[in-house]
């Protein structure tokens, strides 16, 4: 069961900002299967000229704190892109060193997103893991927005593969995505709660 808590993904589908402005995103999300259930928060920071700091806890497993930094590179004009490379650390019930790259892409109403990060524990081979988070979508209107997921990972000797669908609000700074993975098979729910801030830019 401990092995889905790190398939969930925090910085998931608020609606894509990709301009270099300094922004702060607060994000907490609702994890269901079954009769277990746990909530998982992540602060994100973006200055901006595009340093990017992330603080998660009960991302990569359960009562475990990883922080992450990071340059996030931008760019394009009708199709918006950002890449960050980012390398993290997590101490707890999980402790061990990550690299990861977060992407985005957005083209008109069209969105797509990637999460990545390989895991190596301090404790044992067997507590490493790769882990990854796309997504596809499309907002409908100003407010509402659909699509695709998909998670894989690779723990020790074994692979596990996870498509869902996802949903939601987007309202001002709010947002409230809503996912439902293995939803032919075991289905599980991830409900979120997102803020995001921009800072506009001091004159000179």
């Amino acid at each position: 069961m401990s092995r889905h808590l790190f398939l969930v993904t925090l910085a998931i589908i608020v609606k894509h900002t990709l301009f270099a402005q300094s922004k702060m995103l607060l994000e907490n999300y609702y994890y269901k299967k079954e009769d277990y259930s746990t909530i998982m928060p992540v602060f994100h920071f973006q200055t901006n000229n595009n340093w990017y700091a992330e603080l998660r806890y009960n991302y990569e497993e359960v009562r475990t704190t990883s922080f992450y930094a990071g340059k996030t590179i931008t760019g394009g004009d009708a199709l918006g892109y950002s890449i960050t490379p980012l390398i993290g650390y997590a101490v707890g019930q999980f402790r061990g060193l990550s690299f990861a790259v977060n992407a985005e892409a957005e083209w008109k109403s069209l969105f797509m997103s990637s999460q990545s990060q390989y895991s190596v524990s301090n404790r044992t081979c067997a507590e490493s893991f790769f882990f990854t988070w796309s997504e596809a979508g499309y907002s409908l209107s100003d407010y509402f927005f659909t699509g695709l997921a998909l998670q894989y990972t690779r723990l020790s000797n074994e692979s596990y593969l996870e498509p869902g669908f996802f949903a939601g609000l987007d309202f001002k700074n709010f947002s409230f995505p809503c996912y439902v993975f293995d939803p032919f098979q075991q289905p599980y729910f991830v409900i979120g709660l997102n803020y995001e801030i921009n800072f506009k830019k001091k004159k000179d």
